[in-house]
Parts: C-alpha cells; structure tokens; sequence
C-alpha cells in the first residue's frame, strides 16, 4: 500500500512531466486536463494521475488524523476540496530542480498545516428550520443544549432586531403568515432572502436553529440537522407512545404535509378508493403552561438531552463523559429511525437497535441485562396479564425480528408484526427514559456498561 510520501513523489514526478510537454493539451494520456488555483488569478495544470495521488492523501489524513476532532469538522467531501485546493499554492512555490523526496516532505507538510489552520478558522453558523412541533404556537421559546425552537413570529423578530432580515422582508413575511397576497418585488439579493425563509419555515408554526461552531459549511448542516431531529426526538420521548407523538413533530426539510391516495380494483372494477394524510399536521396540543411545567419537571431529563445535542455537533469539545454520551447518542438515533420508520419490520431492527445500544451489545442477553438492571423486570416477569415474559418477548424481538431479518432468514417475514413492533417501540423508550435518568444521576460516569448493572 502506498504511503503519503509515495503519493507526494508521484505529485512531484507527474508535475515535472507534466513541464516538459508542448501544451497540455498534447498529453495522450489526460486530454482533458484539469487545473488548481495557486493564488492571483493563477492555476497549473494537473493530470489524473495528480487528481488520485491528492485524493489518496487526503483521504488517509481525514481516516488517520492524530486530532480526532478534525475528522468531524468537516464531511470527506469538503475536507478532499480543501486539500485539493490547499495544494495549488503549495505546489507553485517548489522547485522542481530540488531532489523529489525534500519536495515531497516540503509539500505535505504545507498542505496539511494551510488545511487544518483553514478548517481552525471557520466561525459560527445558525441552521433555521421550520418545525411542526405542537398544536398551540403559544409556547414560549426554549432551548435544548444547542437547539433553539420558537414560534416564527419570535424567530423572524429576533431575526429583524440581529439585522439578519431587513424591515421590508420582515414586514412581508409577517403579511404572508397573515394569510395575505403579496405583490410582486423587483427581483434582489433581499428579495431572494425573503422568498427563501418563507419557503424554509412553510406553514410551520415554529422555528428550530441550531448553533454550530468551527464546522466547515456541509458539516455544519448535516450536524445540525441531526441535532434538530434529536430534539424533536427527545421531546417526543416525554409522551406515552412517541412514534405518534414524532409524527406530527416535523421539520419542513424533512416532511411536507400531503394527501396520500389509492384505489383498489376488484373484478375489473374500482371498488374503493381511499385518501388520507402523510403525517399529522402537528404533535400534541398542549394546555396553557402546560409545556413549561413539563419542562421544569424534567430539567434533569433536558440537560441531558442538551449534552447529547452538544456532543452531537461537536464529539471532541468539553465533555467529561464522551464514551456514555456517544452509547445514548447512538441509541437515539436509532430510536428516531424508528419512529420515523413506516415498514414494522424495519421499525422493529431500529428499535432492537436502540436497545442493543444501550446494551453495549450483547445480543438479547445484554437487552435482558439492561431491562432488569433499569426497569426491574425479571427474565420470568410477564408483561402483560396471562401474557409471554419479558424473555419470550425479548427474544422475539432481537432474534426473530431484528437478527433473523438482517441475516434474510425470517421465514415469518409476512406475518402481522405490529403488536411485537408496538412492544419493541415501548422497551425501547422505557430503556431510553430510565438510562437519560441514570445518567443525570451519575454525571462522573463515562462508563455505558454500567447503564446494566
């Protein structure tokens, strides 16, 4: 396997190739020649040959990066541009008379210091998303560790008075939530802002940011998108069966609202034909105050969720507990999947996922651990009057509905599985609630296998 200076050799050889011919143009291997900018309007020219070597060391940077934070600032696609970029002016400022391997060293060192210090500068960002969230748009705004969701009239003027939208947008778009037919703007850079956020927030009552810090732009995004839906998962937790709670808690980027049709023919005959809706339009409809006092009832449950929200964004920044935070992390994701899931079987996998997570493995045997250690419940335990035990339901769940369908080997695949996928979804979000609880209870704790004992 070649190494990062084997790579810079072959840079260096094909660049010195590349010098010798009469255009670049006449170079039968590369046609088409590609270029990278060195600075002052300037680029060399660059073969195929040169475009893999740079991808080949970028990639083994971003995999082995001594600073584990790098590799999470940025997706792989941004970090192989920047390096690409990076290594434009690097390559302009060697001379090609000096020995290859001193070439070599010189240009990776250059490269990777000028990628790593562009990565170190980039600043703040807040993501808005519009949200469903709950039936009463009342609700005052809040924060979940690094989430922010508001009503949109609160957003749009908290927005106005930090001077990201101008008077004239503001007053438009408070017009067009009104309800109220807007006249044509002359088309500008204001104008489209404008048409943007009213297309970002939609008919959502709510508005969801999310703060990010040092992350370059398409990380940035994708990281704020998931601690986004995190939230909302997290929020739906607080509710007896969360998949209902989550289906209507829907951020416009993810979910619009439409009208699912279908008919059915029998005989040759359309004999039914039906409609109904993707999703709810909204979660829960909550009483005045109603939302604040579950907040402050479960400020514990909250700061831990704002934790996982953090680590989400940034895994490396300040936590004392990254281990224990990375197995809750994972597990809601998994429970957010689902959720979201619409195929039972599917929906079962993800939910057994959950509690293999918290589990830390251990196949069904770890997930009776973890039950027994949280919930109290005795592998004997029946979990429903005159019903199977807690290890029957276990062990169909994990073995049946989530290994034998990974491995293709369910040869019940086309059996009702909506009562199992109900008891998945309720281990699972007791699980989930019991170990946010532990959690907040043992803060010193950075170990997940103690979530079973």
């Amino acid at each position: 396997m070649a190494s990062l200076r084997d790579h810079a050799t072959t840079i260096i050889s094909e660049l010195t190739r590349l010098q010798t011919l009469s255009s670049p143009f006449s170079d039968e291997s590369n046609p088409f020649p590609s270029m990278i900018e060195v600075g002052d309007g300037r680029a060399i020219v660059v073969s195929q040959k040169i475009d893999d070597a740079i991808l080949e060391i970028a990639n083994t940077w971003h995999a082995h990066a001594k600073d584990v934070s790098l590799a999470s600032k940025t997706s792989l696609a941004e970090w192989r541009q920047l390096v690409r970029a990076k290594f434009g002016p690097a390559l302009a400022t060697i001379d090609l008379n000096d020995p290859v391997d001193e070439n070599g060293k010189s240009i990776l060192a250059e490269v990777r210091s000028a990628t790593i210090e562009l990565i170190e500068q980039q600043g703040s960002r807040e993501h808005a998303f519009g949200c469903t969230l709950f039936g009463d748009s009342s609700i005052k705004p809040f924060e979940i560790g690094p989430v922010r969701i508001e009503p949109r009239l609160d957003w749009l003027a908290r927005k106005s008075s930090e001077g990201a939208v101008s008077k004239t947008a503001r007053r438009r778009i408070e017009r067009a939530w009104e309800g109220k037919t807007l006249t044509n703007r002359k088309p500008s850079a204001d104008s489209l802002v404008e048409q943007y956020l009213l297309d970002t927030v939609g008919t959502c009552p709510f508005v969801c940011s999310v703060q990010t810090d040092g992350l370059a732009p398409e990380a940035s995004r994708e990281k704020a998108l998931t601690a986004a839906r995190l939230a909302l998962a997290a929020i739906a937790l607080l509710w007896p069966i969360p998949s209902r709670a989550l289906d209507g808690m829907n951020l416009v980027f993810d979910r619009r609202l439409y009208v699912k049709k279908s008919v059915v023919f029998v005989g040759g005959k359309a004999v039914q034909m039906r409609s109904s809706i993707s999703h709810l339009p909204h979660g829960p409809t909550l009483k005045d105050g109603e939302w604040e006092t579950l907040r402050t009832d479960n400020k514990d449950y909250f700061d831990i969720a704002g934790e996982i929200l953090n680590y989400v964004l940034d895994p490396t920044r300040g936590s004392s507990r990254p281990i224990m935070l990375n197995t809750l992390t994972q597990a809601l994701l998994w429970f957010h999947e689902g959720c979201r899931e619409t195929t039972t079987l599917m929906a079962i996998v993800k939910f057994s996922a959950t509690l293999d997570a918290l589990a830390r493995g251990g196949a069904s045997s770890g997930i009776k651990r973890l039950i027994a250690a949280r919930l109290g419940l005795q592998e004997n335990t029946p979990i429903r009057p005159g019903g199977q035990t807690m290890k029957a339901v276990v062990e169909k769940i994990y073995n049946y509905g989530r290994s034998r369908t990974i491995h293709g080997t369910n040869d019940k695949l086309g059996h009702d599985w909506s009562d199992t996928r109900s008891l998945a979804e309720q281990f699972a979000h007791a699980c989930l609630l019991a170990c946010f609880d532990w959690a907040a209870k043992n803060p010193e704790s950075n170990d997940p296998k103690q979530l079973s004992s």
